[in-house]
């Protein structure tokens, strides 16, 4: 009995070491994501949050993400040890090594970028958001909600070069209402191969929202 107690409690530390260490590395790529990536690795949870906000809801999800995994962390491995004191120490390694590890990794890709492409590299350092090529869908309401999208994006664009705020407010507004009908759209265009350009459209979008709003 003693046995198969000493085994489960190992069980659970190593679970506990397990969501510590994925929640520290979420909490990592939250922090990295506030600046634009050419990729980004997103757990499914979080895909209808990129939908909707972009780069910056992503890696604010991922920080809160991560919070979550490491306090669950912390109770688990609470429960299962007599002195919690060394997930207190090792919790913050994990969290170390992953800034860490993340830093040189986008350091790795700016690099290779910019040897393997030094002119898109330039053009991309001038402009805020790189431009991206509207996907060919075949969903009628996906087309028309990104009809609707880049109208508000034109809208604002030219409301906040106006400096009417009063416009660009009412705008905003239009987009958040617009936003629920990804409800009606997501479910089905999500079992085409169309999907996953539809969702990096969407978020090119949301995001030249998010710099006009300075978010």
């Amino acid at each position: 009995m003693t046995t198969t107690s000493n085994a489960k409690n190992i069980a659970e530390k190593i679970q506990s070491f397990a969501m510590g260490f994925i929640g520290s590395m979420f909490i990592a790529l939250g922090f990295s994501y506030f600046s634009e990536q050419a990729s980004y690795r997103i757990p499914r949870i979080l895909l209808p949050i990129y939908n909707l906000l972009g780069n910056v809801g992503l890696a604010i999800g991922l920080l809160i993400l991560g919070a979550i995994l490491l306090f669950a962390s912390y109770s688990k491995f609470k429960r299962n040890a007599r002195r919690p004191t060394a997930i207190l120490i090792i919790l913050p390694l994990f969290v170390i090594f992953s800034l860490v590890m993340t830093h040189l990794f986008e350091n790795k890709g700016k690099n290779d970028t910019g040897q393997l492409n030094p002119t898109n590299q330039k053009s991309h350092n001038t402009d805020s958001i790189k431009e991206e090529t509207r996907p060919t869908l075949d969903n009628v309401q996906a087309n028309e909600y990104l009809d609707q999208v880049e109208r508000i994006v034109q809208e604002m664009s030219k409301s906040k070069a106006q400096k009417d705020d009063k416009a660009f407010e009412q705008l905003e507004s239009q987009h958040f209402e617009l936003t629920s009908k990804l409800s009606n759209i997501i479910p089905d265009l999500s079992k085409t191969d169309k999907y996953p350009a539809f969702a990096h459209y969407n978020a090119y979008l949301a995001n030249k929202i998010n710099k006009m709003r300075g978010l």
